[in-house]
């Protein structure tokens, strides 16, 4: 048996060498780390310098241009803000000038259109006196109405040059009752179509020559500027009833005296107007209402002479001055007038107020339009005039105006209802105009005979217009802007 002794000294010796070499192997091993980690933090420093160099150059200068695209976008944002704003106050001082200047256009329109003309007179008046009877023709009844007269003196303010306006008077009838009886045998009775059928309230008054005014002589005046001051003018008109009603039935051949009773009643609208001659604008300046009535009896079996009796009240009544102005109708301001309108229907075998089954129109319209127009007489009979109507109508007379008599409502001037007065009145007017201020022109007008290049022929048969469509286009077509003061 083998037996080792093994000492302690070199057991602690060896494990002393030991735990030195291990030691020794930890500390090379971590510095070796430290080593490596510095190493590699080194590396990774100098590789990313430059990227951060590219980067920040990039990003310099990438934000060098933004800066630069955002400062053009900036730029251009408030350029065109500054622009828009700029442009905004151009705009609205542009629309506020516009705005002004179309104020200062209305405001002078409407000082153009209603212009402060003052009234300085207005007078309406019917003769206070009767109807006067005449029987002295063996044919026909005639009676002569009270004149119912207008008058006015209007000063018109100053006018610029190519102004053109007239100042006159517009009549219309709006209603009228015109029945003549012969007993048992029948009634006539004068009509206006349009009235009778509802088609227009009212109807035309005027001469006919000059519409839609009731005259072309002093019932209006013209006046054109240059106009530095206000101009006095002065327009008067007249109207009253002188028919001739045959003492026989309208159909009969004979002069038999037949005729019982007359029974009249009228009622008129006339307006003082200044019409704007360029654009046909109307202003009302004044409303008249009148009317007329009249109820004759006739005893037939008393000698010529002593048949008729006025039964109706002589005073007449005096005409109203309106404090509201009525509105003209279009109706008033083109053809038909009345005179042209009118008809005479018989109504054989009915009282008064009965209407006869088989009516007949004795007297057509002068204007046939009227009756081809209105589906109201579809029913009526067309009598054929007897030429004896017409030889009753004139009443013998030596007078080439009492054809025109044949209207038997002749209420617009013609040359046998026209007063004396009329003239002498008219040449008043004419005096009046030479007292006129200067620097104004005034026009009165003298009725003629058409030209042959107007739109408006006559023909001889039917005195009717047949261009009515086409007469005063340019004013129909702004008739229906009436202006009311």
């Amino acid at each position: 048996m083998i037996t080792m002794v093994v000492n302690n000294d070199d057991v602690y010796e060896n494990e002393s060498i030991e735990l030195t070499y291990w030691l020794y192997y930890i500390m090379v091993y971590y510095v070796l780390q430290i080593i490596c980690i510095i190493t590699a933090f080194l590396n990774v420093q100098q590789y990313k310098q430059p990227e951060q160099e590219a980067v920040s150059t990039t990003t310099t200068s990438s934000t060098l241009v933004g800066m630069n695209v955002m400062g053009q976008l900036i730029d251009k944002a408030k350029r065109a803000i500054v622009m828009r704003t700029v442009n905004n106050e151009k705009s609205q001082h542009e629309q506020m000038q516009q705005e002004k200047i179309h104020y200062q256009s209305s405001q002078s329109n409407v000082s153009k259109s209603i212009l402060p003309i003052r009234i300085q007179e207005l007078e309406a008046k019917i003769e206070n006196r009767a109807t006067i009877i005449d029987e002295k023709s063996p044919a026909v009844l005639k009676y002569r109405t009270p004149h119912f007269r207008a008058t006015a003196t209007v000063k018109f303010p100053p006018l610029d040059e190519g102004e053109h306006w007239k100042i006159g008077w517009i009549q219309s009838c709006t209603r009228m009752d015109f029945f003549n009886s012969y007993g048992d045998c029948g009634y006539s009775s004068w009509e206006f179509p349009q009235l009778m059928s509802g088609q227009n309230p009212m109807i035309s008054d005027s001469d006919g020559r000059n519409y839609p005014f009731y005259g072309s002589k002093s019932e209006v005046i013209e006046i054109q500027g240059p106009c530095i001051d206000y101009t006095t003018l002065k327009v008067v008109m007249n109207d009253n009833f002188y028919p001739h009603i045959t003492w026989d039935i309208p159909t009969s051949n004979e002069r038999l005296a037949r005729l019982t009773n007359v029974k009249r009643h009228q009622s008129f609208y006339t307006w003082l107007v200044a019409m704007n001659a360029r654009n046909g604008s109307i202003l009302v300046l004044k409303t008249i209402s009148w009317q007329m009535d009249l109820e004759i009896n006739i005893d037939p079996t008393k000698s010529q002479g002593s048949r008729a009796t006025l039964v109706s009240d002589p005073i007449p009544i005096q005409p109203e001055i309106l404090k509201q102005n009525i509105r003209i109708p279009t109706c008033v301001l083109y053809p038909p007038n009345a005179n042209s309108a009118q008809i005479l229907v018989w109504h054989p075998g009915c009282h008064l107020g009965i209407t006869s089954k088989r009516p007949e129109i004795v007297v057509p319209p002068r204007c046939m339009l009227v009756l081809l127009q209105n589906p109201f007489y579809a029913n009526h009979i067309r009598h054929k005039t007897h030429t004896s109507i017409q030889n009753k109508l004139n009443g013998g007379s030596s007078s080439s105006s009492s054809s025109s008599s044949l209207s038997s409502s002749s209420s617009s001037p013609s040359p046998s209802s026209s007063p004396s007065s009329s003239s002498s009145e008219s040449r008043m007017n004419v005096s009046q105009s030479l007292t006129i201020k200067p620097y104004s022109r005034l026009i009165f007008p003298h009725p003629s005979g058409l030209s042959s290049t107007s739109l408006c022929s006559i023909a001889p048969s039917n005195r009717c217009y047949n261009g009515m469509k086409y007469i005063l286009n340019n004013h129909a077509k702004l008739a229906q802007g009436v202006m009311v003061r």
